[in-house]
């Protein structure tokens, strides 16, 4: 996946699966309180809620790894 394959699935909030070393990793979407999008994001049943995608890409990780760091190896 490239960044721009990553930001077209957020700007289109479409639910994203893929297994990475055996385990499944999941990204879906959900509403804050005052109506904006969270990005619900890791293993799956164990998601992390981040605000934005910058924050997304700042913070996210598989495993040791930042997701941002990975985007062209999936």
């Amino acid at each position: 996946m490239t960044k721009d394959d990553f930001l077209f699935l957020v700007e289109t909030k479409t639910p994203h699966e893929f297994i990475y070393k055996g385990k499944i990793y999941n990204m879906t979407f959900d509403k804050a309180a005052d109506g904006s999008t969270i990005i619900v994001f890791g293993p799956l049943f164990e998601g992390e809620r981040f605000d934005s995608v910058g924050e997304f890409l700042n913070r996210a990780k598989i495993e040791n790894h930042f997701f941002k760091d990975m985007l062209d190896i999936f």
